[in-house]
């Protein structure tokens, strides 16, 4: 009786070339052995992942290279930036003399049919905290040449995923022709506090090397996939409508980016970040960020990048309120910019001078050179940047957001004034201008400002003082983006997704991750376009 053949796998190693070399091992004929050699395609697809704002690591620009930004625990970020001061973080969260720190803790595989260690392909740039589930899932996944049937990719064909516009719904063909090809994950940090215009020209060099690299080892490499995160959409959006970058993308695939602003940029110069889990661990991870009005402007008035999140024209009018018992006011009528972003001496314009640089002494002239600064950062920076990629998608784009009730998030922004009941009385016949008011205590820096608002007609009084608050947020959303940001429009789209998550964590989602697989073995049906095509 003759034994039972078996057929071990040698998987190969690489020479310095890029040529796959096999170990073989002779065998006695008896034993009925046969080698399989494990052959990986020769076509490369990158998948390359942007992180959201403050999600990639920075380090000093100087010899020392000092971390900076590190995200590699939340018990590590604590420990540097709790308690920080806002002198000392206007200081190193300086966008021009920081860099992307790529020493970030990850979780190392053998994955060398992929040429890069996940180091070098960039996964140490990036928050630990944040993505590195979710690098490892989709790297896993995406490798999962040798799992026969029970791999994930296969597993889709057995499952549906309900979108509200389009159809991720896949066929065998549509799965098989993935295995066709390799998708090395890559991920791009880069110096947010800067503009994400920089960023994307970052990441056109960042692609080129890459495609570049691959060609270079006789892979065949054309195009990527982008993935992105919050303000990572942005980057990416830039660069493929103002770059030249389109051709170079199969297609991008949005995760709760706000698409028109984030009305919380405002909220958190004026009041610093908010804890929207309202518990202890929300109240740290808010001072961590920033947790009041002085620690939030003395970094974003000198950072376009974040200052690019703010709500543009296409947001709509009247988000930010003012509300004095039954009158309400509401900007803008036409322009955030000038009606809000540069209104410099209005008590709820979006900055205030005196937090802009909190190391210097308030004297008029050095106040009036960082007013200055700031204002031209918003209109050469900020403004053209957020109304010229306005309603700008890859026309292979595909999205995912939250509209959870439990995730509140600004959508609108309301002041609300709490007038003392004797002095609203003795005052009832005259009109209060609360939108000239002044501010009575300019170092208020949460999320209350006393008021001085001047009154109409004859009386003994001039004027009355009035507290203003800020109101919780009310709109559903991620806890950060408002369903009327994250929800982009159909027509830009290909597949539009909605699902339960919160804004820096919506990548660990399951059914966030589902999605993004779909998309992009959708996306790679479009290499039958290309010279990569399966002949």
């Amino acid at each position: 009786m003759s034994e039972e053949k078996t057929t071990p796998k040698i998987e190969p190693t690489f020479d310095e070339d890029g040529n796959a070399c096999y170990q073989l091992f002779s065998t006695p004929k008896e034993k009925n052995i046969v080698q399989q050699c494990v052959v990986y395609p020769d076509r490369v697809i990158p998948v390359i992942f942007i992180p959201g704002v403050m999600g990639s690591n920075l380090k000093s620009d100087d010899e020392d290279g000092l971390k900076i930004w590190r995200l590699d625990s939340n018990d590590q970020i604590a420990g540097d930036w709790f308690g920080t001061n806002a002198e000392t973080r206007k200081k190193k969260l300086d966008p021009k003399k920081v860099v992307v720190d790529d020493g970030g803790k990850i979780d190392e595989k053998s994955e060398l049919y992929l040429l890069k260690t996940r180091r070098e392909r960039g996964w140490g740039t990036v928050g630990y905290t944040s993505y590195a589930t979710f690098l490892n899932w989709l790297q896993n996944t995406l490798n999962d040449f040798n799992d026969g049937d029970s791999n994930e990719r296969a597993s889709l064909l057995q499952t549906t995923l309900k979108t509200e516009k389009g159809d991720v719904s896949l066929s065998k063909e549509e799965v098989d022709l993935t295995y066709r090809y390799l998708f090395p994950v890559f991920a791009l940090g880069y110096n947010w506090l800067q503009s994400n215009s920089d960023s994307a020209t970052a990441l056109a060099k960042y692609i080129d090397k890459q495609i570049q690299f691959y060609r270079q080892y006789e892979r065949q490499c054309e195009k990527v996939i982008l993935i992105t995160h919050s303000m990572g959409g942005l980057v990416a959006r830039h660069y493929t409508q103002h770059l030249g970058g389109a051709d170079r993308v199969l297609g991008v695939i949005h995760g709760v980016m706000p698409a028109l602003g984030a009305a919380a940029t405002y909220r958190r110069m004026k009041a610093g970040t908010e804890n929207g889990s309202g518990n202890a661990k929300g109240w740290v991870a808010a001072q961590v960020l920033g947790g009041n009005a002085k620690a939030m402007t003395a970094v974003l008035s000198q950072s376009s990048g974040p200052l690019q999140l703010l709500p543009g024209k296409a947001y709509g009018q009247h988000w930010l309120k003012i509300t004095d018992d039954k009158t309400t006011h509401a900007f803008p009528e036409e322009d955030p910019y000038s009606e809000i972003y540069l209104q410099r001496d209005k008590w709820w314009g979006l900055c205030e001078d005196q937090f802009i640089n909190p190391s210097k002494s308030l004297n008029q002239a050095g106040l009036d050179r960082d007013w200055e600064t700031f204002s031209k950062i918003i209109q050469r920076e900020v403004k053209p940047f957020i109304e010229e990629l306005s309603g700008k998608y890859h026309p292979q784009s595909w999205a995912f957001y939250s509209a959870d009730k439990t995730y509140r998030s600004y959508g609108d922004v309301c002041w609300r004034a709490n007038t003392p009941r004797v002095d609203a009385w003795l005052n009832r016949n005259r009109q209060r201008d609360v939108l000239a008011g002044r501010a009575v205590d300019k170092t208020e820096m949460l999320d209350k400002r006393s008021i001085s608002s001047p009154l109409s007609g004859n009386g003994w009084a001039k004027g009355i003082h009035q507290t203003f608050q800020l109101l919780s947020a009310e709109e559903a959303g991620d806890g950060t983006v408002p369903v009327r940001s994250g929800c982009i429009a159909e027509h830009y789209l290909q597949a539009r997704f909605q699902v339960s998550v919160e804004h820096e964590s919506a990548f660990q989602n399951q059914l966030a991750q589902q999605f993004t697989l779909r998309a992009l073995v959708k996306i790679v049906q479009n290499i039958k376009q290309t010279t990569l095509r399966d002949e």
